[in-house]
């Protein structure tokens, strides 16, 4: 079966929640193919979702996703950003690369795709992304974006049970301002499943008001504190003029900054915890 892809990688969140859509309404089937075409630019959050998604179309049909059709810039990309040598691979492609990129380990504008199950994961993605963008960032962004690292990083770790849980970095330059772009996700018990326990069920009825309950504090430990810490990266989010997109199961929020919330419901099921973060520098 093919599913062709709008340009998901580039987009916004609307757009790729029409992706989700799709795949939720994918029939099973043997074997699967991506048609990447229409792809021509790569946010993290848009591979977060193309991994998100061939994660679970693997598990469906019990074989690796083919991705057929990509432009030469966005498979180099997808090369350069280390998609295709991960543990547990779950792409194919239609055609290997003649010529690929050299991968520059300093370069500032991304960071490979990294799986986060240890806390030594977390360690090494805080420590190079440190490394990295102190050469450019002011003191206070820099720990700004090691604070947001750390937190998002060990969620995944202390929190999903999915060992195949990742981190993405990028930069890019608007208008000459710096944007850094940042995406965690994985397909583990997802933010109901985290705090189930620690609220009485009539407190909650869907997941859009544990989504809530998060952005206002609700900690998993039994001291009432520390937690999943999503205030501290909303916190530096709205500083930077930046946004904090949190996504668990059929519901999201977007916030710009303390109290500035949009909750949607009812949305296609996925499984886990999908989180984007932008900061923005001067």
């Amino acid at each position: 079966m093919t599913i062709t892809v709008p340009d998901v990688l580039g987009a916004d969140a609307r757009t790729i929640e029409a992706f989700y859509n799709r795949i939720q309404e994918t029939t099973p089937a043997q074997a699967y193919e991506i048609d990447m075409s229409q792809v021509s630019f790569i946010r993290p959050y848009g591979l977060l979702a193309l991994v998100i998604a061939g994660r679970h179309l693997r598990q469906v049909s019990g074989n690796k996703i083919l991705l057929n059709r990509m432009q030469l810039k966005v498979h180099q990309y997808l090369e350069r950003m280390a998609l295709f040598e991960i543990e547990n691979n779950w792409f194919d492609v239609d055609s290997p690369l003649q010529e690929r990129w050299n991968r520059d380990p300093k370069t500032a504008n991304l960071l490979e795709l990294t799986l986060v199950s240890t806390i030594e994961d977390v360690n090494a993605v805080v420590s190079r992304a440190e490394n990295i963008y102190s050469k450019w960032l002011s003191i206070s962004h820099i720990n700004n974006l090691i604070n947001v690292l750390s937190e998002l990083c060990t969620n995944v770790f202390e929190h999903s049970g999915d060992r195949y849980g990742c981190v993405l970095i990028q930069k890019v330059e608007i208008q000459g301002q710096a944007v850094v772009r940042l995406a965690v996700g994985d397909l583990g018990c997802g933010i109901p499943g985290s705090l189930i326990n620690h609220c009485k069920s009539s407190d909650i009825n869907d997941t859009l008001g544990y989504l809530i309950e998060v952005m206002h504090g609700k900690t998993t430990r039994s001291t009432g504190r520390g937690g999943l810490g999503l205030r501290q990266v909303e916190r530096i989010a709205g500083m930077t003029g930046g946004y904090l997109w949190l996504r668990s199961h059929d519901a999201a929020i977007t916030s710009f900054g303390s109290g500035k919330i949009q909750g949607c419901a009812n949305l296609a099921f996925i499984p886990g915890t999908q989180i984007a973060v932008e900061l923005y520098s001067t």
